[in-house]
């Protein structure tokens, strides 16, 4: 497929388009399992400015050229940080039952794959180059054939979180959707233009910490349980 340049900033309004959808998924699942929203108001001002900020900064403190918050791209690691930070000091504030926490990690994956899509009709973080059956082209880019992993991304993304909210009630579902997530897009970097002649991407490699880090909290707290109990 050949992509031209669209005058319209579709990456801005997909981008916010996400970060308001893994809200509202957020409010709905919290409703539906009749827990108190009134303070809810509270948590989409944190949610919003911490993801929209902290994917702003990460891509500061990793970019190898000089860029300001205002023109720096939004990265989807800073914004999980983001998310869970908000999350995490909305708790402490308000002390809510921790659905809030679970429902915030398990939106992640939607809201990843609606911003991707955004990605992918701007033409940032292209794949490789790939000469075959859905392959795309950047006119206004490298206009060579590219791998879609942006689009990619969208899908597999989309199915992970379709098949993590059919089990939302397993106890160990927030580092579930962690490891799942981090590891595909660990997996899916390789197909990134960015990892030509690397033999590991910064993305990658926040994604093995998140990993490893995220089992060694499983672990901890499992053997928490099984001494307490």
């Amino acid at each position: 497929m050949i992509i031209n340049t669209f005058k319209f900033n579709f990456y801005g309004v997909l981008l916010v388009s996400s970060i308001i959808i893994g809200f509202i998924y957020i409010f709905l699942s919290l409703k539906k399992e009749k827990e108190d929203i009134n303070q809810l108001k509270l948590y989409a001002l944190l949610f919003f400015s911490f993801a929209f900020v902290f994917g702003k900064i990460f891509t500061i403190v990793v970019s190898k050229e000089p860029v300001n918050i205002i023109n720096a791209g939004f990265s989807s690691y800073g914004g999980l940080i983001g998310v869970i930070s908000s999350a995490i000091i909305f708790e402490k504030i308000v002390p809510m039952n921790k659905k809030l926490i679970k429902y915030s990690i398990l939106s992640l994956p939607l809201v990843y794959s609606v911003s991707k899509i955004g990605c992918f009709l701007a033409g940032c973080c292209y794949g490789i180059p790939y000469d075959g059956f859905y392959s795309v082209t950047y006119t206004s880019g490298l206009n060579i054939k590219l791998f879609p992993i942006q689009l990619t991304e969208s899908i597999v993304f989309l199915i992970i979180f379709l098949i993590l909210n059919k089990f939302k009630n397993n106890k160990n579902i927030i580092y579930i959707t962690i490891i799942i997530s981090a590891l595909m897009k660990y997996l899916l970097d390789f197909l990134r233009y960015e990892h030509i002649n690397k033999f590991i991407t910064v993305n990658q490699v926040f994604s093995l910490i998140l990993i490893i880090g995220t089992f060694i909290i499983l672990i901890i707290n499992e053997k928490k349980l099984t001494i307490n109990s």
